[in-house]
């Protein structure tokens, strides 16, 4: 009898464990008093979407930007809402970025989703199709139309005829570079592929340590083909899909992915270990000032800034290759279909979406609008390093936009990945490569029923 209660006690606390883990960390606000320290502990024992005593409704945020940028002054963006909805209170919950995705998928299963998801491109269509976040147009169509007119683009295009976010970041990949670097080696920040080579050789040097870029093509989360990757293909003349089929199996996609494997086993300018390697790495050696160049979005400014203070660097448009080219993605605010207040959670999104609700939010993150009228601000005008993804965004060739468009984005970009690291180990030409990743994608497109 003792042997059975102690097996059933074992049971218990195993399943209470894995309850446990899928919880992420709730922040409240960042000050110290004991009083904010009080009520942290009361909200934590409470559960989404209850009261607080003083009647405020909770809606509980999943967001990774406190970890990555630190919350001061995302705590502006907070009590800005809340100010402006006094019967709401915001609470973020906080969690790596590379865990978001599979914690998302995880809480649905459980039933303990927060009310609002931050959701990157390249998930829309998937949570979409599980039934993870919900339609929006319910709420849409009673917005003012000069607040949907400054929305309209790409993020907010239905999928299947629904839209499901609210955009509320905006980007594009440009060329960070390390002042210091390049001053001892008497190289000017390059413009186009010839000069970005160049470049690479002199920066580099093995004996010190000291490397152009770091190697990193990590298959998991997928996210490195954004930065060292689909930009080469739009470079040089391709493009990633086009009349929703996989496009990039050219003679463009393939002296793409040539260049890239030059960088990395020709020239030897990358740090060692590509294949392991994702943007944790990346960013860590940047700060370090460990390598001289990083391909990044203008979220990397504010990144970095955290990371090392004194690190002299700056950023310019991504080399030209046959044209000028750069990947376009952001992220967008959904509803969780599980959300206790989804009314309230709607209140958020608007506010995110606005104009002075982006505006707010930019500043405090350094990240590049979605909202037409907060693009023409002058604050963006102005900063030395948003300008160069303005003047991408505005001035390149051959930007694209391709995470709202794919069934499964995740998945797709994995397997893109592993033909890559197929063809870096010698396993196919650049060609099967790229052949064999357009025959899964299209193969997704014809399951999605996109035609």
């Amino acid at each position: 009898m003792l042997r059975k209660l102690s097996m059933l006690l074992a049971v218990i606390v195993v399943f209470s464990l894995l309850f446990a883990a899928c919880a992420p960390t709730t922040i409240q606000n960042t000050e110290t008093t004991a009083a904010n320290k009080d009520s942290q502990t009361q909200a934590s024992q409470s559960k989404a979407g209850e009261t607080t005593s003083a009647a405020k409704t909770q809606i509980h945020w999943m967001q990774h930007w406190i970890t990555e940028q630190g919350p001061d002054k995302i705590n502006e963006v907070k009590k800005d809402f809340e100010a402006k909805n006094p019967s709401i209170e915001l609470i973020f919950d906080d969690i790596p970025f590379v865990q978001q995705h599979d914690k998302v998928l995880a809480l649905h299963m459980a039933g303990t989703t927060p009310d609002i998801f931050t959701v990157t491109g390249a998930w829309i269509t998937e949570f979409a199709d599980a039934g993870i976040i919900d339609p929006l147009d319910d709420y849409i169509k009673k917005l003012p139309q000069d607040f949907k007119d400054a929305l309209q683009g790409p993020m907010f295009l239905p999928w299947k005829g629904k839209i499901y976010g609210m955009p509320v970041t905006n980007g594009n990949t440009a060329l960070f570079y390390n002042k210091k670097i390049l001053a001892e080696a008497n190289v000017q920040p390059p413009t186009t592929w010839d000069e970005f080579i160049l470049a690479c050789k002199k920066v580099t040097d093995v004996n010190k340590s000291r490397y152009a870029l770091t190697g990193n093509i990590v298959a998991d989360p997928p996210t490195a083909l954004s930065y060292e990757v689909f930009p080469f293909i739009l470079q040089a003349g391709g493009k990633i899909i086009e009349n929703s089929r996989a496009a990039f199996n050219t003679a463009e996609g393939v002296k793409a992915l040539e260049l890239f494997k030059a960088l990395i086993k020709e020239y030897k300018v990358t740090t060692p270990g590509e294949l392991n390697a994702g943007e944790k790495e990346k960013r860590a050696n940047f700060s370090a000032g460990n390598v001289a160049f990083m391909f990044e979005g203008p979220w990397g400014v504010a990144i970095q800034k955290k990371a090392n203070p004194d690190l002299e660097f700056s950023v310019v448009p991504l080399p030209k290759g046959k044209v000028t080219g750069t990947i376009v993605q952001g992220s967008c605010l959904g509803i969780s279909s599980k959300a206790k207040n989804k009314d309230a959670a709607w209140k958020f999104l608007e506010y995110m979406g606005s104009a002075d609700g982006q505006l707010l939010w930019d500043k405090a993150t350094n990240f590049f609008p979605y909202n037409k009228v907060t693009m023409q601000d002058e604050f963006f005008k102005n900063d030395q390093y948003l300008k160069v993804f303005i003047d991408q965004h505005n001035n390149n060739e051959n930007n694209q936009v391709i995470d709202n468009f794919l069934p499964q984005a995740v998945d797709l970009r994995r397997q893109f990945t592993n033909e890559v690291q197929n063809f870096l180990t010698g396993k196919k030409t650049a060609q099967k490569a790229l052949d064999d990743a357009a025959a899964y994608w299209n193969a997704a497109f014809e399951k999605a029923g996109i035609k």
